[in-house]
């Protein structure tokens, strides 16, 4: 179990089979429905009757308390309960009334609900292994849900509903669930998030202006202390300076920097800091202990696998300085990229919606920039646009049962998903072929979904990764007393970035062209224009040399090869490739130590 709080219930109560939880207490004091333990931070946990109903919200809602009355009246009154999703912030909301429960995540997926449906019963809860235990179920693992995210965790459609846990059921962004008094469970999307073809450049900058100039200043209005990161990029930067103009006094501002393994974003964020002086700049130098895969523990408690458990040491030494500020609400730029940077695959939007014209500039403009052949941009984004997504699942199960070992380049991201690459080579023969044909099955049940787009469908993928990131991150600074915010996730930024389709989001020439157009006025030109990120690959690299006989050793151990899913011999090849500085697969061996703490840190672990 884990020391986060939680929340769990039951619909519609059947005392003789709930299975309530030592510690927990009635959320509503009227209500035997949902019940919770632990600490909540302010503001974190609220509540709001109503009549005969009931509001709970989970999260960030950072609407004042007379709006929320007021709303939730006026949303009982109309039979409007998808209202309750538009105040400012990113929050669950669930409303109990004598006849059903209805939930909604926010559009993100920053606050899913775990679920499990019986026949006459549905238990909820806000974390993974409290609701297994509150439902009665086994703590099995859900052992494809976990390779997706190991291995193709840019493929949502594996893993929409599924949960850690076998037999566990997730809600995730945007969607919604209902349990009637009679027990009949029903779930549906209630803000799919399809692009609005009425909605143009200027309008959806707008549109997020309001919406980012909303979230911070709410945040404010909070009269808790505020801080910030700011680390030389343009999302946390920018959030800072929104910050700036609504607060009367300093703001603490954090950028991290490691002298062995420099990015540039010190420099750009020393330049940015003397712009406000309002602004005040604590720059964390990182250490030999700081580096990533250095004092990686177990995972206590966690809904998913982290993937950011590799620099968790970093993690602690920031959250570390920031507590020592006394902050309160620490602002951070998460899910920006998710949002405003077009993916490569934004070409096949082009190809298929656009002008042949727009396409090819598109296409000359990056092959200058990435010394490749527009052509092969060209010919890759136009079939691209005539690839469904079943098609491209049913080519994923045939890269898995028949792994390639070759260098993955950027050509490669003008797809749904980059295929598998030295990765997929760590499967075991009978874990390939099982997997590729859940693979499969995923194909079947798309085929009659209609069209997606294949752009919006990676922008989406990367916003639910950022969520999670963002979920974890929070946990984890609960033992600092730091409550982390990330805007960028808020419903109301959420919608104004993607009501534009990922193409219209991109522009060669531009980085991040609707922030830009939003923000111009209320951010310095300085900071907006800004067209690189910090790279750092070095300290990745740094790190997993230093780290090697202990990740070794790791290898040796892997509970995923104990069970008969992972190769550790294939493993090794590329721990070692890594440690030697040759291109390796990074990120799935992020991913694929993260699953091992979190399974080492299971009560069966």
């Amino acid at each position: 179990m884990t020391n986060s709080p939680f929340l769990v219930g039951e619909f519609p109560i059947d005392s003789g089979r709930w299975r309530s939880l030592p510690g927990t207490s009635r959320v509503v004091s009227d209500s035997s429905v949902l019940w919770s333990r632990g600490g909540w931070r302010p503001a974190e946990l609220r509540t709001v009757s109503y009549a005969d109903g009931h509001l709970v919200t989970v999260g960030d809602c950072l609407a004042s308390e007379v709006r929320l009355r007021a709303d939730f009246r006026r949303a009982l009154d109309r039979g409007r309960l998808e209202d309750l999703t538009r105040w400012p912030g990113a929050y669950l909301t669930i409303v109990v009334r004598a006849d059903e429960l209805t939930a909604f995540a926010d559009l993100a997926g920053q606050f899913p609900l775990y679920y499990r449906h019986d026949p006459g019963r549905t238990v909820v809860g806000t974390r993974a292994a409290e609701t297994v235990a509150a439902a009665g179920l086994s703590s099995r693992l859900d052992i494809y849900s976990m390779l997706a995210q190991v291995f193709c965790p840019a493929v949502p459609t594996l893993t929409e509903d599924r949960s850690a846990f076998d037999g566990l059921s997730r809600l995730g962004g945007g969607q919604a669930l209902r349990v009637s008094a009679n027990g009949a469970c029903t779930t549906w999307t209630y803000e799919s998030l399809v692009p609005d073809s009425d909605v143009d450049l200027p309008q959806a900058a707008d549109a997020l202006r309001t919406a980012l100039v909303t979230a911070v200043r709410a945040r404010v209005g909070t009269g808790r202390r505020l801080t910030a990161d700011f680390s030389g990029g343009l999302d946390s930067t920018s959030l800072a300076f929104l910050a700036t103009r609504e607060l009367s006094g300093s703001l603490p501002a954090f950028t991290y920097h490691h002298p062995d393994a420099p990015a540039d974003d010190l420099a750009h964020a020393e330049r940015y800091a003397g712009l406000d002086e309002r602004i005040s700049l604590d720059v964390v130098a990182g250490t030999a202990a700081s580096l990533p895969f250095q004092g990686m523990v177990s995972s206590q408690g966690a809904d998913l696998p982290d993937a950011a458990a590799v620099t968790q040491a970093r993690m602690r030494l920031r959250l570390a300085r920031i507590a020592e500020s006394g902050s309160e609400i620490h602002l951070g730029g998460e899910g920006a990229d998710a949002l405003l940077v077009a993916p490569p695959a934004y070409l096949a939007g082009l190809a298929r919606f656009g002008t042949r014209r727009t396409l090819l500039a598109h296409c000359q403009e990056l092959a200058g920039q990435r010394q490749v052949a527009a052509m092969s941009i060209f010919s890759r984004a136009s079939r691209l646009s005539r690839t469904p997504l079943h098609r491209a699942l049913e080519r994923l199960a045939g890269s898995l049962e028949k792994p390639s070992e070759q260098r993955v380049r950027w050509l490669d991201a003008i797809a749904w998903w980059p295929e598998p690459g030295a990765e997929a080579t760590w499967l075991t023969s009978r874990t390939r072929t099982d997997f590729a044909e859940f693979v499969r099955e995923a194909a079947r049940r798309v085929r009659k979904s209609g069209n997606v787009a294949v752009g919006d469908y990676v922008a989406l993928g990367e916003l639910r990764v950022a969520a999670s990131v963002q979920r974890q991150l929070s946990d984890t600074a609960r033992r600092f007393s730091v409550t982390p915010h990330a805007p960028f996730l808020d419903n109301d930024v959420v919608r104004s970035c993607l009501s534009l389709p990922s193409h219209g989001r991109a522009d060669p020439l531009a980085f991040k062209p609707l922030l830009g157009r939003a923000l111009t006025g209320l951010v310095p030109d300085a900071v907006l224009g800004r067209t690189t990120k910090g790279n750092y690959s070095p300290e990745d690299y740094h790190g997993i040399r230093r780290a090697a006989p202990e990740l070794r050793k790791r290898v040796s151990t892997l509970k995923m090869a104990d069970a008969g899913l992972i190769d550790t011999d294939a493993v090794k090849v590329s721990l070692e490739q890594a440690v030697a500085g040759i291109q390796a697969p990074f990120p799935a061996l992020t991913r694929l130590f993260g699953a091992d703490l979190w399974l080492e840190g299971l009560p069966c672990g």
